[in-house]
């Protein structure tokens, strides 16, 4: 079974998503802060993470930067999911090592597309 870490600090977002994920056959974990996201994504090792850029202690942007810094978690799929559309908010998430961007609010479809796209191989 694939496993998924969701960071957010949503309620809303995290009940929706992780049970959307749990229907689909995924095992979920979650943090709720930038902090606890690097310590369960090392212990966890998920398969993806969905990780929000503002985050309590600790922005997502770094969250990434730390996680693609070490050997261990570097080849994670990180997709940024967030309210911010601006161009720049897009553009520096990808540059910190986001390998997508959604954003909020999603539909179930689009995270049907990045789980299609990112773990392709059967659960």
């Amino acid at each position: 079974m694939k496993k998924i870490l969701i960071v957010d600090d949503e309620k809303n977002i995290i009940l929706t998503l992780k049970m959307y994920l749990q229907k689909s056959g995924y095992e979920t974990q979650v943090a709720i802060n930038g902090i606890e996201a690097i310590d369960i994504a090392q212990d966890y090792m998920p398969d993806l993470i969905f990780l929000d850029i503002v985050l309590p202690k600790m922005s997502g942007y770094l969250v990434c930067e730390a996680l693609k810094d070490q050997v261990s978690t570097k080849n994670i799929p990180i997709i940024f999911m967030s309210a911010k559309t601006q161009r720049e908010d897009i553009e520096k998430a990808l540059a910190v090592g986001g390998s997508d961007y959604i954003t909020k609010p999603f539909t179930p479809d689009q995270i049907k597309k990045i789980l299609d796209k990112y773990l392709k191989e059967a659960i």
